[in-house]
């Protein structure tokens, strides 16, 4: 492991000798952050850079890197125009020892240096998420977890989540273009760091990083699927999610490879809650930040949306902000009719964002057994289908049941029905396609499935309006049978002669 050092450079640094440290602070991962007294450090190993000033930083801020064989390469300008709390975005410079910086006389200067480690044939072994796009997984490119779950300890917070995703927010990572399908993973890696770290945002801002050549990183940890609340657009992080592409793109165009995959990222998160790629959406910025809006404000954007939108900044870059129309149609080209899924009529049958489900939670997704879903009102209900049962309304407990139970891939297999009331108008349920399984509720006995012949024997007597009342136990294996137990008894299945028989509680 790496650690986080301070260092004090002496004049001795000026003429290119390695610092002395003299401070060393809480140990992490890969980054240094080194006081800038001259204006040339050496003997360092890295291959990212930030700057970090005491007040607002100019505009011609450049920095020449020393690479591993001792020859200086050219300058290079670091973007400030989107700095926070004086601290500029790191740049992607590759393998590193030594560094000289320009343009930013202030006294108290510093800089971050990332070292996010050797490729180490990382690319080759990258595990991803099956689902589409295909995404390199966090473990895949390398992200210590270590660095967020202590940082998360040490402010006492977790992952945040929205209520739902309203729209994308496009980004560039300010670093340079020359790197290899290699170096992404060692990009990412850094970003993270750097975020994490030196930002305090204890994890990487971007929901999705995508490098040139196609590939897609997975960002900020929580779940792609879900509404990952980031820290990638100052005043508007909440209902979004941010897409940054590795480069920057002020003055060349992203390849075609690059806005392919930014395309297919975004077309499945937005269709998959259920939002238009040409489409609008208002949102309330937070201020804060880089945020062009104060606290409070009402601002309506595209449902795709450059980062220089809604923040005082550059970003996405000129030439990639003048692609924005081409990347929504891309956008739309691949998101196909989803208005005509089963899911989304169920859902807009039911009243919509207006309606008792309330806004997309989850990308609709696939189910284990040939079926699509997806979840709304915060996660607490859900539509699942399959072309044999169709569409039908699940939540609360009843699908926390189900799901006790195994899904679609129990005993029961997928409703058939939505959540219903029951007769007696005191609890609800749901019927299933298997074992003609149902599961009821009520406040008094909680949510608990009958199925089968006691389902059967049960409903013939008059279900909950019967003698027995409600279910209290799902049913269960017993000598000679199977069993059923309710308020006031119980169904018994005798499995050698195929009876059942009912019986008051004693």
């Amino acid at each position: 492991m790496r650690s986080l050092v301070v260092l004090s450079l002496t004049a001795v640094l000026a003429a290119g000798l390695p610092a002395t440290v003299t401070q060393a602070e809480e140990d992490h991962p890969g980054l240094q952050i080194v006081s800038l007294d001259g204006d040339q450090i050496t003997g360092r190993q890295f291959a990212m850079v930030a700057l970090r000033g005491t007040e607002d930083l100019p505009d011609n801020v450049e920095i020449q890197v020393q690479r591993p064989d001792g020859e200086w390469g050219p300058w290079q300008p670091l973007e400030t125009d989107h700095a926070i709390d004086n601290k500029t975005e790191p740049l992607w410079v590759g393998d590193s020892t030594g560094l000289r910086v320009r343009g930013a006389d202030q006294p108290g200067l510093s800089v971050a240096l990332v070292d996010p480690g050797p490729e180490d044939g990382m690319r080759r072994e990258m595990p991803v998420h099956t689902r589409e796009p295909v995404v390199i997984s966090r473990a895949g490119w390398g992200a210590d977890e270590s660095v967020r779950e202590a940082c998360f300890a040490r402010q006492g917070i977790g992952v945040e989540y929205a209520t739902t995703i309203k729209a994308a927010t496009i980004h560039h990572t300010a670093g340079t273009n020359d790197y290899t399908p290699g170096d992404s993973a060692r990009i990412a890696r850094g970003v993270y760091l750097f975020h994490a770290i030196d930002r305090d945002w204890c994890d990487i801002g971007y929901n999705f990083l995508v490098d040139k050549y196609g590939q897609v990183f997975e960002g900020r940890i929580g779940g792609l699927e879900y509404p990952v609340i980031g820290a990638h657009a100052g005043g508007f992080n909440r209902f979004t999610f941010g897409v940054s592409m590795m480069g920057t793109y002020s003055t060349v165009a992203p390849s075609d490879a690059q806005l392919n995959a930014v395309a297919a990222v975004v077309a499945w998160k937005l269709a998959g809650n259920y939002r238009l790629f040409n489409g609008s959406t208002t949102l309330i910025s937070a201020g804060g930040g880089t945020s062009k809006y104060p606290a409070g404000t009402a601002v309506t954007l595209p449902t795709i949306f450059a980062h220089r939108d809604v923040g005082n900044t550059d970003c996405p870059g000129t030439v990639a902000y003048n692609a924005m129309p081409t990347l929504r149609q891309k956008v739309g080209n691949r998101t196909g009719f989803w208005r005509g899924g089963p899911i989304w009529h169920k859902w807009t049958e039911a009243g919509g964002e207006a309606g008792p489900l309330g806004s997309p939670y989850r990308v609709e997704s696939k189910t284990g057994r040939d079926g699509r879903y997806t979840t709304f009102a915060n996660n607490t209900k859900s539509i699942y289908w399959s072309a044999a049962t169709g569409a039908a309304i699940i939540g609360g407990a009843i699908r926390d049941k189900w799901g006790q139970l195994g899904f679609e891939m129990g005993a029961l297999g997928f409703p058939v029905t939505d959540e219903l009331t029951t007769a007696d108008n005191v609890g609800r349920y749901n019927n299933f396609e298997l074992g003609n399984g149902s599961i009821y509720w009520s406040e008094a006995t909680g949510a608990h499935a009958v199925l089968g012949p006691i389902k059967q024997h049960w409903v013939n007597l008059g279900a909950e309006q019967s003698y027995l009342g409600y279910p209290t136990s799902d049913q269960y294996e017993t000598t000679g049978g199977l069993r059923s137990d309710f308020q006031n008894g119980y169904v018994f299945y005798n499995t050698a002669t195929g009876e059942t028989s009912d019986h008051r509680n004693s």
